[in-house]
Formats: C-alpha cells, structure tokens, sequence
C-alpha cells in the first residue's frame, strides 16, 4: 500500500512539473464577411504572397519592446502559428470582407487559379510596448503578372495604442491589420 501511495505522489509530482504555462495567441481578423456563398470570381483573382517578417519576428514567441535597443521576448506567450501566416490569413480575410466582387486567396492556393494581381507584403515592425502602443511598419506592392510590373503599392507605419496587457496588444496588431486592408482595398479597386 505504501509503495502504491509512493508512487501516486511520485506521478502527480511528475505530471505537474510537465504542466504547460503557455498561452497561445492569433491574430483575428475584425471585418466580417457578407453572408451567403462565395464564388470564385475568376476575373478579379487578387493572390497574397507569402508574407515576409522581419527576423526577430520568425519566432514562435510574442515580442515587445521596451526601448529601440531592446526587446523581449515573451517564452510562455506564443503564437498559435507562424505569424507571418497569420498576418497573411488575417489580411486575406479583411481585404475579401472589404471587396465582396473580387475572390481573395492566400499564398499557396489548392487549384490552378490566375490569380493577374499578386499582393506583396514585408513587415518590418511588429510589436508593442509596455504602455499598450503597437507599431506596425513595412512596404507593400501590388504586382500585375500579366504586365510584369509593378501597379501600385506603397510603405506605411501605423501605430495605434491599446490595452497594455498580452491580449490587448494581439487586438491591437488585428486592428492595424485592418487598416493596413482598407488602405490596399482603396488602391486595389482602381486597378480592378
């Protein structure tokens, strides 16, 4: 009975100590989508490139900032996924709620699809602060890959603040996304 009782303890006392503290986050998108089914709209097929992030953001932790020299990085805050596919998906999402006539696909796409205008997108900040504050900074382009060239696009640098704790950061980094869409939509519908 002892050695029973023994090892009980010995397992709880094991399995605790292998117990996860980690919370995991995701971007979200923050448009909603009209109702009803969606058809493939094979004349205004706008494609989202593989995100690129800066490096410090390729990493499964979230990032704050606590001065320009210094960030931390947060080992029991993560990602749920890479955030470069989030960021993706998150914009792919906004951008198909904010231009109903077009069909929106993420980078890779299932089907062979000719998707003429391809998003482009490079982050090169992406994080908050202690004080709640996100800054979200980088360049995109929109390319037409029946013309070879380069239609549009441009830098930006938004920086909003928000609740200073790990979830109000998140929602935060999904807001600026937001923004980020509506400026690529408005430039968008004058192409197509």
């Amino acid at each position: 009975m002892r050695r029973l009782i023994l090892t009980a303890l010995g397992l709880l006392l094991l399995l605790g100590g292998c117990s996860s503290k980690s919370e995991f986050f995701r971007l979200h998108p923050t448009l909603e989508r009209s109702q009803g089914a969606k058809s493939l709209h094979t004349d205004r097929i706008l494609g989202i490139g593989e995100v690129q992030v800066a490096d410090y953001l390729e990493k499964p932790e979230l990032v704050t900032r606590l001065n320009p020299q210094r960030l931390v990085v947060h080992e029991e805050r993560r990602w749920a996924g890479s955030l470069a596919r989030g960021i993706q998906q998150t914009l792919q999402q906004d951008l198909a709620a904010l231009l109903p006539r077009h069909s929106v696909l993420s980078y890779p796409w299932e089907e062979p699809v000719d998707d003429r205008y391809r998003l482009y997108l490079t982050v090169d900040r992406f994080d908050g602060d202690a004080n709640g504050t996100v800054v979200f900074a980088g360049r995109w382009s929109l390319a037409d890959r029946n013309a070879r060239r380069i239609v549009g696009g441009e830098s930006f640098r938004y920086l909003e603040r928000g609740a200073p704790t790990p979830e109000g950061i998140v929602a935060t980094q999904s807001r600026l996304v937001e923004r980020l869409a509506q400026r690529i939509a408005s430039k968008i519908r004058r192409y197509f």
